[in-house]
């Protein structure tokens, strides 16, 4: 845009010129030739920065040495205080503004005056003789004077902005941990960005019965609970949703922010803000905005900024999102935790339900049959007690280390292998002593090793086949087989019981959408990614579960 802007100007200062030629007391041609020499600079400058990449553009303050030259040059070589190319002056300002922000304005002014009052345009003693002829010059001393007052200014706004905006991206808030609300690292970003001492939050979520006020004060970050209705309604029901520059809370002095960059003052005669909530936290002059995640309501107030301009709303706008991102994460977190909290309590119900309920219905059957005992010898009757005592005690190891397991940072032992061999043939000896019935394992191939909690999973979900063929089908015979390799596992389970009226093969899909056969099973294979089938082979029922192995 300067490149454009010096092609303009050049072009206007050789229609200038050839105008009004009765400025120059030396022959025009000079002039002619310099103008058309600056213009053609002027174009090849404009053709190399079009054709380069704006972060590689070099020489720019070569360029502006050069234009406050010619600037010099074409006032000297003109005759008086009218001359035209006075022009080239506002040019060189703004510029320097642009490029160098308050600092080149300031020294492009200091030294375009220098060079006027070398030039001797400028006489005092005329300046205040109402006989002189002194209203160019007056009107450019003022202009030199006015002008880089205006421009400094704006240079030391933008350069002030750009660090704001710096300090946006250059670090980011602190993501939440855990279920607590990041409302310390939300405040600690947004002051930081505005160079605020504070900060306040507030904000309600429609499932909590409360609001909380989060005040940030010289580096302290103070939340607080409160009833819900603690300050009423936090803004008037029109400012909702609106941005607010508030020059003074207690006058009701305040903008609003319309959107697109367009700002109404409050004219109401009702208080736009809480009057609770401006005498609870002393609010002056801050900048206000709202955001809302699902439920949640929040507004943020940065109190008593350095500078209350309109750009500081954008500023605090774009921090506020960045806030609601972590409020929105927040919300994601707690919901996790929560899902996660009821998987767990389905998997212990479903250990407890495979595991202790099946060895006490095993247990209530051995002490059920015990009664007929009456007559038997007395070593028949300890050998089946101390049979039921020792299962027992298994079921109490296994209890023992199902506790164990669900202390923080304790798993089932998913990182530990063990033979599987040596799982299941103390596991088909349990179930033989727990349900009196024939149990035959076979596993293909014969030695493998897998993880620990996946084999607990392959022993519960046997124990609840088993307990399901005994207990609802009256099962006597068991057939139990697992086979391995490198893909998948195939667990099958045949009984000779009744089964569960399939008369055909039923794949885990369907059984999922009608809700067939056991619930537990269904919930074990598909938390493990695997699909249960149920089948009729003769006079066997079959459950077969297809896991894959795990990478």
């Amino acid at each position: 845009m300067i490149a454009i802007g010096r092609i303009m100007l050049a072009a206007g200062s050789i229609w200038i010129a050839w105008l009004d030629s009765v400025h120059m007391p030396l022959p025009p041609e000079p002039i002619y030739v310099l103008l058309v020499v600056y213009f053609c600079y002027a174009v090849i400058v404009a053709i190399l920065a079009w054709q380069t990449e704006a972060s590689r553009v070099r020489g720019t303050f070569a360029r502006h040495v050069i234009d406050i030259v010619a600037f010099a040059a074409f006032m000297s070589m003109t005759d008086g205080t009218s001359s035209p190319f006075f022009v080239l002056m506002p040019f060189t300002l703004l510029s320097a503004t642009l490029h160098w922000r308050w600092r080149g304005a300031f020294w492009s002014s200091l030294i375009c005056l220098l060079i006027l009052l070398y030039l001797g345009y400028f006489d005092t003693r005329d300046l205040f003789d109402p006989g002189a002829d002194t209203t160019t010059n007056v009107s450019r001393l003022l202009f030199i004077f006015v002008a880089p007052v205006l421009l400094i200014w704006l240079g030391a706004h933008q350069e002030a902005v750009r660090a704001e905006l710096l300090r946006l991206v250059q670090r980011t808030p602190a993501l939440p941990q855990g279920r607590e609300w990041p409302a310390a690292a939300a405040l600690e970003y947004a002051a930081h960005v505005m160079l605020v001492k504070r900060a306040l939050l507030i904000w309600s979520d429609g499932e909590e019965p409360w609001t909380y006020v989060a005040l940030w004060e010289n580096g302290v970050c103070k939340v607080t609970q409160m009833p819900p209705d603690a300050f009423g309604a936090w803004t008037d029901k029109t400012l909702h949703q609106r941005s607010l520059l508030i020059s003074d809370a207690a006058r009701n002095r305040l903008l609003i922010h319309k959107g697109g960059g367009r700002f109404d003052s409050w004219t109401d005669e009702r208080p736009p803000l809480s009057p609770a909530l401006v005498d609870a936290f002393s609010l002056t002059s801050a900048v206000s905005v709202h955001f809302e995640v699902d439920d949640l309501q929040a507004r943020l107030f940065l109190i008593e900024p350095p500078a209350l301009t309109l750009d500081e709303v954008a500023i605090t706008e774009i921090i506020a999102d960045r806030i609601k991102a972590l409020f929105e994460q927040a919300m994601l977190v707690r919901r996790l935790s929560d899902e996660a909290a009821v998987e767990e309590r389905i998997r212990i119900g479903r250990d407890l339900h495979d595991g202790v309920l099946q060895t006490l219905a095993g247990t209530a059957l051995q002490l059920q049959s015990l009664r007929p005992m009456g007559h038997q010898p007395p070593d028949d009757l300890e050998e089946r007690l101390t049979a039921i005592q020792s299962m027992l005690l298994d079921e109490q190891r296994e209890l023992r280390t199902f506790i164990r397991a669900l202390e923080p940072g304790r798993e089932h032992g998913d990182a530990a292998e063990a033979q599987l061999e040596h799982q299941f043939a103390a596991l088909a000896d349990r179930l033989m002593l727990q349900w009196q019935i024939d149990v035959d394992v076979a596993l293909d191939p014969a030695k493998v090793r897998l993880p620990m909690g996946l084999i607990y999973e392959l022993a519960r979900m046997t124990s609840e086949a088993t307990a399901n063929a005994v207990r609802h089908g009256h099962a006597q015979k068991v057939r139990i087989k697992l086979r391995t390799d490198k893909e998948a596992i195939e667990l099958t389970v045949d009984d000779d019981g009744v089964g569960f009226g399939f008369g055909d093969r039923v794949e885990h899909a369907e059984l999922e959408h009608k809700k067939m056969g056991p619930r537990s099973l269904r919930e074990r294979t598909a938390a493990r990614g695997g699909k249960l089938a149920i089948d009729r082979i003769a006079e066997w029922t079959r459950v077969v579960i297809m896991l894959p192995m795990p990478r």
